[in-house]
């Protein structure tokens, strides 16, 4: 890999659109319980088909490379790997990825490869999950298991996508599996995670591989309502709720004191942690990390009541206005001026500037990938066939610029991902809310149709790339 060319792509995810839930070995995951559950019912529809990117990848990914996109960032599913989390490699699994990854090659697109993308295999989930510590053990064997076979040829790894997010759905919203709503529990969670994304880490430097490893983190920039010290603090604690201890982790290698002090003041069980960890923490941090920026945190300090949170997962059916009230931490402010969409989310691309700044601030020159940027629309194509998702484009543009103009004062970003590749499966939100670069036509073979945003980020690819050769 070319270390000093600018990466641009896309990026998917297993569960959400690879289909094949039950194919060539592969063994249940714990989102495949969740959606054959009465428990899924917000949007009671399951990935088992989803836009079958297991048996269309070649498609895939030559569209891709026709949209002159030079890398493609995927995540490996555990359960296809390693059936039951546990135990013997399934070869077919290995098959598989190891297609994806030679066709990648082939079309010159540089593969970026995520070790656990919410999708932990039931078996672990029925012992505990994420809360019982020999998952940690379980995943360090089996990242070791994907480096052994794909290390070779994928010079970008991540251990983990969205921590924060993740743990934060799975264990105090409690809209995904395993739908807990206790904070003790999502720290455990959250703490044993990122301890197995240092042991994955360790473990690839310590085979020296060729490429570099990191993490992605769901990363937002805080603003708060005003600027008084009352709202500072406020602005504190969301960077600590959201951002600092994911960042400080992965990036130093601890947890700051602030973070501990404020949990222990809250009541947070943390008897979990163990002596060693510490050197466990300090040996994982990772060669780079990688953004996923979709909007800001904007908050004002607690006003009283019980902790609340509040998801918006059915769009424009939601009767409900999605923030949070986290006790004596903060609470969602809301911004009248500023654009969102249906899904409540805020239309503001200077965020990804702002977060890449302030990440340069806190932690120096550590490389950076905004590993996912997108938008969710309804979206359907016009008389032509053509999805006309002019608000897409407006949204990515503007994301763009503001990243551009980060990169340029300095701030060390080496690549860029659409979120999504194409439709797919949106979690708990279902196949309504789009994603894409290309459509999915789930009603008619999945075909592909490439949207008007796919053409234009096709066409600001070569742009960047004919004025850089220039200079």
């Amino acid at each position: 890999m070319d270390k000093d060319r600018f990466l641009w792509g896309s990026a998917t995810a297993a569960y959400q659109c690879e289909g094949a839930w039950s194919e060539d070995g592969k063994g249940m995951g714990e989102w495949d319980t969740f959606c054959h559950s009465e428990k899924n019912n917000v949007n009671p529809v399951t990935g088992d088909v989803s836009c079958d990117h297991y048996h269309r990848y070649e498609e895939d990914i030559r569209m891709m490379a026709e949209g002159n996109q030079n890398t493609y960032r995927f995540s490996i599913a555990w359960s296809r790997i390693i059936p039951d989390g546990t135990g013997a490699v399934n070869q077919k699994g290995i098959d598989h990825y190891n297609k994806v990854i030679d066709t990648c090659l082939n079309y010159n697109i540089v593969p970026n490869a995520t070790l656990f993308h919410y999708d932990l295999p039931d078996a672990l989930a029925k012992k505990g999950g994420w809360e019982n510590r020999g998952t940690v053990d379980a995943y360090a064997a089996y990242a070791k298991a994907c480096f052994e076979a794909f290390g070779d040829r994928v010079p970008l790894w991540t251990t983990v996508n969205e921590p924060s997010y993740y743990t934060h759905c799975a264990y105090a919203a409690g809209n995904y599996p395993p739908n807990i709503q206790n904070f003790s529990r999502r720290s455990r969670a959250a703490y044993y995670l990122l301890l197995a994304s240092a042991r994955a880490v360790a473990a690839y430097h310590e085979k020296k591989y060729a490429g570099q490893i990191g993490l992605v983190h769901d990363a937002y920039p805080i603003e708060t309502e005003e600027n008084d010290e009352a709202n500072r603090k406020a602005g504190y604690n969301a960077e600590l709720f959201f951002n600092k201890w994911v960042t400080d982790c992965c990036l130093k290698g601890f947890f700051s004191d602030d973070l501990i002090e404020k949990l222990i003041e809250c009541d947070i069980d943390l008897s979990f942690r163990e002596k060693g960890d510490d050197l466990i923490f300090h040996k994982g941090t990772v060669d780079f990390l990688g953004l996923n920026i979709y909007d800001r945190q904007y908050v004002k300090p607690y006003q009283g009541g019980k902790t609340e949170i509040r998801m918006n997962n059915r769009g424009k059916d939601n009767k409900v206005r999605a923030g949070m009230r986290i006790r004596n931490w903060f609470e969602t402010a809301y911004d009248e001026n500023v654009q969102k969409n249906e899904w409540g989310m805020e239309i503001y691309p200077k965020c990804i500037y702002n977060e890449l700044t302030e990440i340069k601030r806190q932690y120096g020159d550590i490389p950076l990938y905004i590993t996912e940027n997108g938008v969710g629309l309804y979206e359907s194509p016009d008389r032509t066939g053509t999805v006309q998702d002019d608000a897409r484009i407006a949204y990515l543009s503007g994301c763009i610029d503001y990243m551009l103009k980060a990169k340029e004062e300095g701030v060390n970003v080496r690549g860029y991902y659409v979120w999504s590749s194409l439709d797919l499966y949106s979690w708990i939100n279902g196949y309504e809310k789009r994603y894409g670069l290309v459509y999915v036509d789930y009603d008619n073979g999945n075909g592909r149709v490439p949207k008007k945003s796919y053409y234009w980020y096709r066409d600001l690819i070569e742009k960047y790339s004919n004025h850089n050769e220039e200079e």
